[in-house]
């Protein structure tokens, strides 16, 4: 385990919160003893708390996709593809507060993920009822059959373009 900066924070904070547990105790209230003692079982509980919520930062995880292992495994030549299907959910509300475009540029890089096409899904959830998002999204839509195999062919990323 190395260290590094945070970690260096983490044992000053739990240094200082020693100490200031030792004051807390040390020092009790005595005209009012039980607004004392609650306070002080309250910030014991907040404070470990804390230093439960700061074990997984202490020695994060980090994980890495092998796509050629996943490629391996559900994908095999002569075999239906065997992944599973993903549904992906856009919400919007106000077409002044999200402008369709982003709304459009969002669907187009959910339509053009690497992932079979069949197993892809893509909902738009329009709770303002725009008539202009929903021209753009036909827009979107009918630039997506041609754009999304272009950019499959010759490999172009990000496959979204920028408003």
């Amino acid at each position: 385990s190395r260290i590094n900066p945070y970690r260096i924070v983490i044992v000053l904070r739990l240094i200082i919160l020693c100490f200031f547990f030792r004051f807390r105790i040390l020092t009790p209230a005595s005209d009012a003893y039980a607004l004392w003692l609650i306070s002080v079982i309250c910030e014991v509980w907040f404070g470990l708390s804390w230093i439960l919520d700061q074990f997984p930062k202490w020695n994060p995880i980090e994980r890495e996709t092998y796509l050629d292992r996943l490629s391996m495994r559900f994908e095999r030549e002569g075999e239906p593809n065997r992944l599973g299907p993903v549904d992906v959910f856009v919400s919007t509300v106000d077409p002044l507060k999200e402008p369709p475009i982003i709304t459009a540029n969002t669907v187009l890089s959910i339509l053009s993920v690497d992932y079979p096409v069949d197993k892809v899904s893509c909902y738009v959830s329009d709770d303002g009822a725009s008539m202009l998002l929903f021209d753009s999204l036909a827009e979107t839509a009918e630039f997506a059959r041609r754009w999304v195999p272009f950019c499959k062919k010759h490999n172009i990323e990000p496959r979204a373009p920028e408003f």
